[in-house]
């Protein structure tokens, strides 16, 4: 059965009325009153109660040489080094970033480290107490040098490197630096090096198993006497007893050369190191004689004489007949010219069909002439130069044909033949001496002697 109109119990709309009088309004607020009454008492006198139920506290214990647990409500110390250590990053350097470089021509170690972009107030108090160990005028290009940055842009660590054989270090201590020099040990040994001398000294002691280095050294020892590239012949012989430095059982360098003899088509030399009475050494023949001369043989390496000393000679340019009262040698553009001897720079510029010229004044009345330069030395008129000081590089200025040096000398007012020259020996030994002198090269003599050769077939290794 369905009902056509909804029942309704009491009201409009089916809502109930609830009736309100003053009974009811009294027991409301009693309930209100009551319950705000009990939360202040539990807030205010229960403050003191724990929400978790605490832990049985351990009763006090007499005390014992053992350390007592920690409380368990107690809060954990984090773990730290033990007492007395240094507190990890107390007093630790943090590396920000390092540097590494090497001198260019015409640097300086300041210019070359702040070019690192390290601030010059940085790099200033390094360098000054490196100064202590090191002699800034040494530095040259191709030193290495190496070094540490931290947070505030110090420079906490730098190393300097001349060689294998020295290096220089400078650290942060404290607020300073200090500065040290290490130097590397080094192992000598002398050594005899014999060797048949085949189309040139370079190649031959190669062949022997030695490096160029020792060609040039030999080569300087005797350029007062010999000329190792105009006269030496196949078959002529060598014989060398040097020192060699080993660093870590490897090959450094050459160090001293105690004796050499040079056997050949143009004679023997032969030359010995010999420190005097006064502890000077110096290079002498067995007679006693200086090695060294007031001229050397040749002013520079060159490939051939080109044309000698003659009185008449058909000029290439001029296509006449003339003197050549010099030597001239042809060499590659740039390469280095040596003077022959120490004395005073009397003219550097160009002279016309000379090209440009460099005259020397030296002792005795004798005087240079390097002509048909490329270019010149670091020097200017009026300069003294010493003997080997290079003075300019072989070019093809003024009337010339070819790269070459023409080199001429005068005695007074007479231009003598520089390959026919005699000169004097410089710094004789006194008579006095000789007799230490022969004793000291005996065993050295003895040596070159008993020297087995390594022929021209025969190659080291």
């Amino acid at each position: 059965m369905y009902l056509k109109e909804p029942i309704y119990l009491s009201g409009r709309g089916g809502r109930r009325t609830r009736r309100t009088g003053p009974a009811r309004t009294l027991v409301n607020l009693a309930f209100v009153a009551c319950a705000v009454g009990v939360n202040y008492y539990v807030f205010f006198n229960d403050a003191d109660e724990p929400i978790v139920p605490a832990l049985e506290q351990p009763k006090a214990a007499t005390p014992s040489t053992e350390e007592a647990p920690p409380s368990a409500t107690a809060p954990r110390a984090p773990a730290g080094p033990p007492s007395g250590a240094p507190v990890p990053g107390e007093n630790a350097v943090t590396i920000v970033r390092a540097f590494t470089g090497k001198l260019a021509p015409g640097d300086t170690v300041f210019r070359a480290v702040e070019g690192q972009g390290i601030d010059h107030e940085k790099v200033s108090p390094v360098l000054a107490a490196m100064q202590s160990v090191f002699d800034f005028k040494r530095a040259q290009a191709g030193h290495q040098y190496s070094g540490e940055l931290d947070g505030q842009g110090r420079i906490t660590k730098f190393q300097y490197v001349t060689g294998p054989l020295e290096q220089f270090n400078v650290v942060l201590d404290g607020e300073g630096y200090v500065a040290t020099r290490k130097q590397v040990p080094v192992d000598i040994q002398t050594v005899h090096v014999g060797c048949a001398i085949g189309t040139s000294l370079f190649a031959s002691l190669t062949r022997c198993g030695e490096t160029p280095d020792l060609a040039q050294r030999v080569s300087d020892l005797f350029a007062f006497d010999v000329d190792f590239f105009q006269e030496i012949r196949p078959g002529d012989v060598i014989k060398v007893i040097v020192e060699k430095e080993y660093i870590a059982g490897r090959f450094a360098k050459y160090g001293r050369i105690v004796a050499a003899r040079y056997e050949g088509k143009f004679g023997r030399h032969e030359a010995f190191l010999y420190k005097d009475q006064a502890s000077r050494e110096a290079y002498y023949m067995a007679d006693g004689e200086a090695l060294e001369k007031e001229f050397l043989k040749t002013p520079l390496k060159y490939t051939r004489i080109s044309s000698g000393f003659t009185t008449h000679r058909f000029h290439p340019t001029l296509h006449s007949w003339r003197k050549h009262l010099a030597v001239d040698y042809a060499a590659p553009i740039n390469t280095p010219v040596q003077a022959v001897a120490s004395g005073v720079v009397s003219f550097v510029g160009d002279q016309g069909p000379s090209g440009n010229l460099v005259t020397i004044a030296h002792s005795g009345g004798h005087e240079s002439y390097y002509a048909h330069l490329n270019k010149f030395g670091a020097f200017k008129k009026g300069d003294i130069v010493t003997q080997r000081s290079v003075i300019g590089y072989v070019g093809q200025t003024g009337r010339a044909t070819g790269p070459h040096l023409h080199f001429a000398l005068k005695k007074g007012e007479e231009w003598v033949n520089p390959l026919e020259t005699k000169s004097l020996t410089v710094n004789p030994l006194e008579d006095g001496e000789k007799d230490a002198f022969r004793a000291a090269l005996a065993p050295l003599i003895e040596a070159l002697d008993d020297m087995r050769v390594q022929a021209l077939a025969d190659r080291e290794g």
